[in-house]
């Protein structure tokens, strides 16, 4: 790191045939003495939250602060450790740097856990290069997992390749936190494949919220088949199943099915655990009648 030059200047002075005496100060001047090799680095992401399978940009940005030329200049990522199991999966290919704001070719390896990049030639005096990629949350992150945080072990070569070792101290990190969210899917199926008109059909939707918020005001619609008359609804959630009033749905007169009504019960989804999603299941039984 630069070494501060600080300087003052004093006076002293004496006025009225030496019955008075002052001094003052000068303004400090500070100058900055450059170490010969020295590298600087800062690692911003451009997201502060994630969730499961989205993609994460993060940008280096590294400037030679020495009075001479680095070689060698080396980012390795280690995608928030763990290996196989790091929390991040760099995206092949998409590293892009910059050196003096000129794109420049750049080939990364990459292993599970970790992302390297050397910059080709010298990074001069004063020069300054941005390395920008993307990385992607794993799709089965454990859900205890509220936060990431990866670092970037930055090294060089000062005057050759073959010159003094420079280690950017402390590594640059980033630390991302995992969104608050409600993600709610939905699945149906009906317990029978062939009916006889008269017969009962129940349709089962399972919403399973993979969030880690409570998915609240959910609205179910579903346009029931021509015939199917409604004769029960039923929502179960946390283990209660509580049985609705026909003033807790509406049916208009096309045979579609709104659950809650206007002024019916809300029905919400549990936000997922560590243990597992949050589940609530609706239950519509009918007649079918042709």
């Amino acid at each position: 790191m630069p070494t501060p030059l600080n300087n003052q200047a004093s006076i002293r002075y004496s006025y009225n045939n030496n019955t008075g005496t002052g001094a003052a100060s000068s303004n400090t001047v500070t100058t900055n003495l450059l170490d010969r090799y020295t590298l600087s680095a800062t690692k911003t992401p451009l997201s502060a939250t994630f969730r499961p399978g989205e993609n994460i940009t993060y940008v280096l940005r590294l400037e030679n602060n020495g009075s001479g030329d680095l070689y060698n200049v080396t980012v390795a990522d280690n995608l928030g450790s763990g290996g196989a199991a790091a929390p991040l999966v760099y995206n092949t290919a998409s590293l892009r740097a910059y050196v003096g704001g000129n794109l420049v070719t750049l080939t990364p390896t990459s292993q599970p856990g970790l992302v390297t990049a050397v910059l080709p030639g010298a990074l001069p005096a004063g020069g300054v290069a941005l390395l920008v990629y993307t990385a992607r949350v794993r799709e089965d992150l454990d859900r205890s997992v509220q936060d990431i945080t990866n670092t970037a072990a930055v090294t060089a070569n000062g005057g050759s390749a073959a010159g003094p070792a420079v280690t950017v101290t402390p590594a640059p990190t980033a630390t991302i936190l995992r969104e608050s969210y409600a993600a709610v899917s939905l699945y149906k199926e009906g317990d029978k494949q062939n009916i006889m008109s008269g017969d009962t059909l129940t349709y089962t939707f399972t919403l399973t919220n993979e969030g880690n918020q409570i998915a609240d005001d959910v609205t179910l619609t579903d346009a029931l088949p021509t015939g199917f008359t409604v004769n029960q609804v039923s929502v179960t959630s946390g283990g209660t199943t509580t049985v609705l009033s026909p003033s807790d749905y509406t049916i208009a007169a096309d045979n579609t099915i709104t659950i809650p009504s206007a002024t019916g019960t809300a029905i919400q989804v549990p936000a997922a655990t560590v243990a597992s999603p949050g589940v609530t299941t609706v239950e519509i039984s009918g007649t079918v009648t042709v």
